[in-house]
């Protein structure tokens, strides 16, 4: 079965950029274990996990889109395609929930405008 993409949602279609913020971290992939003497050891674990949170300014319509991708189409869970926006790439993530039972937060900015923010793990 082929990777859902958020660049090809139903009209109308989720916005390729974020309008409002991006923030990046680089996860850690390393074990530091102290010696008796001299510096600590340090060892390559696996590849860390990188996150990114994006801002979006969506319509009323897009909001719905969103909501429909992420219920009906990943059913919450699923991995799917996005256009990085630093490396100009795709690359396959999963929504990181805010909270117990948040997958996206929607702030009113005008009539029919929307502010959403979204955490996404950039998986290997």
């Amino acid at each position: 079965m082929p990777i859902p993409s958020w660049a090809t949602t139903p009209s109308p279609a989720l916005p390729q950029v974020p309008q409002k913020g991006f923030t990046e971290s680089l996860g850690v992939s390393i074990i530091r274990s102290p010696m008796d003497a001299g510096p600590a050891k340090q060892r390559r674990r696996s590849a860390g996990v990188n996150t990114m949170e994006l801002s979006f300014i969506m319509t009323t319509a897009q909001t719905v889109s969103l909501e429909n991708f992420i219920n009906t189409t990943l059913a919450g869970t699923k991995r799917f395609s996005f256009p990085h926006p630093r490396k100009g790439t795709t690359v396959e993530v999963r929504i990181i929930p805010s909270g117990e039972s948040e997958f996206f937060k929607l702030q009113y900015l005008a009539p029919g405008y929307w502010s959403t923010s979204l955490k996404f793990e950039i998986l290997p």
